[in-house]
């Protein structure tokens, strides 16, 4: 868990002025790449931090976690219902694709995938 403030109201600048919002959590750094509300409840996705622009096929993946507010203070836990889990998954990535566009062509043609 980390404390944290409230990550939702955390909106990114233009990507021009882009600075990564890095969080610890269990001694491993970690970037937020997305926050969203689902259901009354909110969640960030998060991916390891790396100072490279480059992702390695790894890194493509994200932690979901939820935000919960103690007290007057935000922390994040992990969504331990998997079928929720994947739906705030299927969410966060219709908004990364609204959000960066899904035009692009990476020459997959798994059949599996939105490319």
């Amino acid at each position: 868990m980390a404390d944290e403030k409230n990550l939702l109201n955390n909106e990114n600048e233009e990507l021009e002025e882009y600075e990564p919002q890095i969080i610890e959590l269990d001694g491993d750094q970690f970037e937020v790449i997305d926050a969203v509300c689902y259901d009354g409840q909110n969640y960030v996705a998060l991916i390891p931090y790396t100072e490279s622009d480059e992702l390695e096929d790894d890194e493509l993946e994200f932690i979901i976690l939820k935000e919960i507010e103690e007290n007057g203070e935000y922390t994040l836990s992990t969504v331990d219902d998997e079928e929720l889990y994947n739906e705030v998954g299927e969410v966060f990535i219709d908004h990364l694709a609204n959000l960066y566009g899904d035009d692009h062509d990476d020459g997959c043609d798994c059949g599996e995938c939105d490319h």
